[in-house]
Formats: C-alpha cells, structure tokens, sequence
C-alpha cells in the first residue's frame, strides 16, 4: 500500500474554513482513488498545522488524482476555499517503518 502525508500550514484564524473546503474535497479525492485514512490538526505546538494522511492505490496516483480532482466541476469553487485557508502544503510518499503496527 501507497501512502501520501500531506504537511499544510494553514493561515492563521482559517481552520473552520480548511475543514469545511476538505468535506467538500474528500468525495471528489475518493473519486480518484485516494481514500483519507486520518487527518490530524495541531493542538500543542504550531497551532496551524495540520496531516492529511492518505492511502493511495499506488505512486503514480498522486500525480493523476491531482489532475483528475482539478477536472472535477465542483473543483473550481472549492479551489479558493482551499487557496484562501492554505498558506503551504508538502506533499510526502512515505512507507511503513519495520517495527509500525
């Protein structure tokens, strides 16, 4: 199994409006494969980051599902939502240490 973390630094006083652009966001990534396993928002330390952590079909996805998510109708209002409450995000493709459960 393929998994994506994503690492976003949200602008600061946006997180209700990240979270309710990412429930719009989440069908449209499921549609591409991607399925959210957890997201994680920051309470002791920087306050405005969050982890998406995403299980993918395989590497290649990441490059076809952002495609395909930003060919999606409903992509073109969720987009400034996203741009408006994101101020960076890091993308890694990561794997399971040997001693993860």
């Amino acid at each position: 199994m393929t998994y994506c973390v994503a690492r976003l630094v949200l602008r600061y006083g946006k997180i209700a409006e990240w979270s309710a652009a990412m429930e719009k966001l989440l069908p449209i990534m499921d549609g591409q494969g991607w399925k959210l396993v957890a997201s994680y928002q920051t309470i002791i330390g920087n306050l405005h980051e969050a982890y998406d952590i995403w299980e993918l079909p395989s590497a290649d996805a990441v490059a076809s599902g952002l495609v395909g998510a930003a060919g999606h109708p409903s992509f073109a209002t969720i987009a400034p939502e996203l741009a408006a409450s994101i101020e960076s995000e890091t993308l890694s493709i990561v794997a399971k240490t040997p001693f993860s459960p």
